[in-house]
């Protein structure tokens, strides 16, 4: 799999740590945006992993996909509750990762989010 261009968003900086240091191994590379960043600063990505709640990513998501329909969005929070996760995957969301994640999880999830992002781009 080629290096992807990964933004980490709102995402607790315990999970943030696991997945920079997976994420590094895997020769991606890794940058930190502030989820009050505007829409247009993520649209360079291939992946975001965003954090923080419903009420931080949510807009970011549902711009994300306005903009850029294809970008695969992965939401990560420590809150495994079914409705949570649901929510996040009817908004647009590629995956739903309750904390914490193992390093296979992070790895499936890239490859699976990449995989599907190429495919609807094309």
């Amino acid at each position: 799999m080629p290096m992807a261009k990964v933004f980490l968003t709102g995402v607790e900086e315990s999970v943030a740590k696991s997945l920079r240091r997976v994420l590094a191994i895997e020769n991606h590379q890794i940058e930190d945006r502030s989820s009050a960043s505007p829409i247009d600063d993520f649209l360079d990505a291939d992946i975001v992993f965003a954090g923080g709640g419903a009420k931080r990513y949510l807009p970011l998501l549902l711009g994300i996909r306005q903009a850029r329909p294809a970008l695969a969005f992965v939401v990560v929070t420590r809150i495994p509750e079914t409705s949570e996760w649901l929510d996040a995957l009817e908004a647009g969301a590629t995956d739903y990762c309750a904390a914490p994640i193992e390093s296979c999880r992070i790895k499936w999830v890239m490859e699976s989010a990449l995989r599907r992002a190429r495919s609807i781009a094309a």
